[in-house]
This record gives C-alpha cells, structure tokens and sequence, in this order.
C-alpha cells in the first residue's frame, strides 16, 4: 500500500492554512441561526483559565473553510440514514430560540425573534415539499395590539384614517383536512383582534378575502413571506374597505423569475423542500415610481430605490427592508399614505402606487423616526399597519410600533441583519443566481392560479 507522500501531505496542510486565513469570515451561521464565534482578547485571566485558548479552538471550528457546505451535507446525511418518503407528510422540531419579551439579548437575536423566528419556533409541518408554521396565533393576545392601534386612532382622530391589514400565517391554508383547526385558528386570532379595536379603525379582512381563494399557492413553500398574489388579495380587501377600485391583476405587467430557496429552507435544511424550490412572481401596476431610502433616523440623507427590485426572491419588494421609504408617484390625486410594517408589508405596500400620489413605509424594526411628526408634516390621510399575524402576537413587536409615535432609537441596528433568504440556487449542478436583470423568465401574460 502506497504511503501518502510527506510533500502532497504538506501541500494540504499549507493549503488549508492559507485557506483559513484568507477567506471571508462571517458573523452568522444562516444554517445553524446563531452568532459565530470571533477571535478572542487576550488577558492574563483568560491566559492563566485556559479560556483564551478554549475561545481559539471555538474561532477556528466556526470558521473552517467551506464549513457551510460542510453542516449541509452533514444534515442531508442524516436525513438519508432513515427511511424517507418523498412526499411524506412530517413534523421537523427546531430548539425555541424565542427570547422572552423582558429578557436581555442582542440585536442579531432580536432579529430572529421580532421578525419570524418565534411564529416557527418549535414543530414546523413539511408537507409534499412546503414549509407550514403549528399554530395560528392566540386571540388572547389581541387586546395588547389592538390598544396600541387604538391609541394610535384616538391621537389622530380627524386628522387621518387608521386600517389593520394583517396577514394570517400560512398554516391557515394547509391543503390537508386533519389540519383545518389551524385555519380556525388564524380565523379566531384575527376575529379577536376586530372585536379588540375601535370603531374609529378599519379592520380589513385580509383572511376572508384570502380564505375565498382557498387552494391557490398565495404563500412561499420554503420561505415564510406570502407571495405577490397572496399580497393582492389582502390588497384586494383593503380596497374594498377603503372604497376604492382595486386594480385586476390581469392589468399589471407579470414577471417570473428563476428559482430561488428561502428563510424556511435555511431553518429545516430538509433535502425533499429544497427539491421543491419557490419561483417569484411579480404583478407590476402600470405607474410611474421614484423611491428613496432613509437611515434609521433623519430626514435629510436619502439613497434610491425601486419598488420593484431586481432580486429573484421575495427582496424584490421594495428592494428589501429599510427604515423608512419614501415613494412618489404619477397618481396625482393629493392622497398620501402611511405603511407600518415588517417584511409581511413589502408585498402588500407596492401595489397601493395606484391609488396615493406618495407613500411612506416605515419598518418598525429598524425606523427611529417619529411617525406622528411625518403624518403631521406630510398631511397623511391613511395610517396602514400591514403587519403579519406573528408581529401582533408579541408584546415586543407591538411595543415597536408603539415607540414609533415618539422619537426614539431604533430597535434594531439597520445593516447588521443576518441574511436568511439565499440568493442562488444549486439546481442539477448548476448555480442560478440573482444578478439584476439577467436571465430572467419575464411573462406578460398571468397563468392561472
């Protein structure tokens, strides 16, 4: 038997090294959701404890080249030692992560647990490939959001009109009959909620309207956002509660884009979801639009944006998160409207371009502005929280949106977000990426639903 040779062994060795000490280390795992390890300060403590060496073991193991790569194929072995149907039905059990609402933590955490994270928390359904969340909230916790929406309408009582808009979890339409009761679920929570709130507000029936569409794809399989036509039709709603004409989709210019895996895929790394990737598609309204962008506070500093952007995932809307946006368009009816949300409102904001000459979408995560000076300044005439279910359940997310009518720090640093949607895809040993504007699959005509 032939010995490896003392050079070759080398070689691996020097390359390894180099590897390690020149490639891009990163801050978060998007596999495993959690803060990597990072280079330890020397002390005599540490030194004389042992830890400072322990803190270099953890810094190397977390930052071995291709470690990603690595973590995947270990999970998909595992997933393969057992016996596996490819359409089974299966609960995967993730370790809650979710921080209480009292209890200290770091902004990189924050993120998992404001935006979606506590919604899929512990048991998550994978059924013929799509990522379903066990649960449709708790109508117990409708009060809280509901007193902090009817503050907000007693504060601006004659002065603009207050709307709920807010979108159930996607377990509401699992198309599995022994799982109805999360349907009723999701139906109960946001029947809550109405009673909950004043008559001053307008509640919008965003699951009745998507409910009437029962069987129609309107959310993501591997990622926990709606997609476009799941956003029409709360879109759809909110015109009729608002008593304006909602634009039909077959109106609006469609695109497709290549395939694309998203944030649930990241949690579950399951092979069968990653063998049933999501397609973005797009319904654009026939309006001239100029975005721009603002820090987390100010009003001066501005970056452009689309409304529509280039990516192939559900970060086309709006361009992806930010603190505040600003959108003019060429409707020019003197209405403006102001959209408070997390990443639920991107898909949901885009289609009101018809009907408001001017738009303005803050992110309660990240804006520090004082919304209640905007709408004052700005003469807003309607007051949107286009939120998903999960930001209504926490007192967390909903003290976010209660911060906004005071001047205050972000709560989340803007620009230090984990990334959870990926944006390529591996597909028969090729990579489809996201590059703007190149290789998209652009249709004009909608396929059916």
């Amino acid at each position: 038997m032939k010995r490896l040779s003392p050079f070759l062994a080398l070689g691996f060795l020097v390359a390894g090294s180099l590897a390690f000490l020149f490639s891009t280390k990163q801050v978060i795992s998007t596999s495993e959701q959690r803060t990597l390890a990072t280079w330890p300060d020397l002390s005599w403590e540490g030194y004389r404890s042992g830890s400072y060496f322990k803190g270099i073991s953890s810094y190397i193991n977390d930052h071995f080249p291709l470690r990603e790569e690595m973590v995947e194929w270990a999970q998909r072995i595992r997933f393969h030692m057992g016996f596996h149907l490819p359409e089974e039905e299966r609960v995967v059990v993730l370790p809650n992560t979710e921080a209480s609402d009292d209890a200290p933590s770091d902004s990189l955490q924050r993120v998992y647990h404001d935006d979606f994270r506590a919604a899929y928390a512990g048991g998550m359904l994978i059924i013929e490939g799509k990522v379903y969340p066990q649960g449709g909230g708790a109508p117990s916790m409708a009060r809280p959001f509901a007193a902090m929406v009817n503050r907000y309408a007693e504060e601006l009582k004659g002065i603009c009109t207050v709307y709920t808009c807010i979108a159930p979890l996607s377990s509401a339409f699992i198309p599995v009959e022994k799982y109805a009761r999360y349907n009723r679920q999701n139906q109960k929570t946001l029947e809550a909620i109405r009673t909950a709130l004043l008559p001053e507000v307008r509640y919008i029936d965003v699951f009745g309207e998507m409910d009437a569409h029962f069987g129609e794809s309107m959310f993501f399989g591997s990622d926990h956002h709606w997609n476009a036509r799941g956003a029409y039709y709360a879109y759809s709603a909110f015109c009729q509660g608002a008593g304006v004409k909602a634009v039909p989709l077959e109106n609006m210019r469609y695109e497709r884009r290549k395939p694309f895996l998203g944030s649930l895929y990241n949690l579950t790394k399951d092979p069968v979801v990653a063998q049933h990737p999501d397609t973005l598609e797009l319904f654009i309204p026939h309006v001239e639009t100029k975005a721009v962008r603002y820090p987390a506070s100010g009003l001066t500093s501005t970056t452009s944006t689309r409304v529509f952007g280039t990516t192939n995932n559900y970060g086309a809307f709006l361009g992806g998160d930010a603190p505040l946006v600003r959108i003019s368009t060429d409707v020019k009816n003197g209405r403006r409207a102001m959209v408070i949300k997390n990443s639920m409102g991107n898909a949901f904001a885009v289609y009101l371009i018809s009907h408001y000459e001017e738009i303005w979408v803050v992110d309660f995560r990240y804006s520090g502005h004082n919304v209640m000076q905007i709408i004052a300044d700005e003469q807003i005439d309607d007051l949107i929280f286009g939120i998903g279910l999960y930001a209504a359940m926490s007192h967390g997310t909903i003290s976010m949106m209660r911060n906004l009518a005071k001047p205050h720090s972000p709560a989340m640093p803007f620009g230090k977000r984990p990334t959870v949607m990926p944006d390529t895809l591996k597909v028969s040993g090729s990579t489809q990426d996201s590059i703007p504007n190149e290789g998209l699959d652009i249709d004009t005509i909608p396929p059916k639903p």
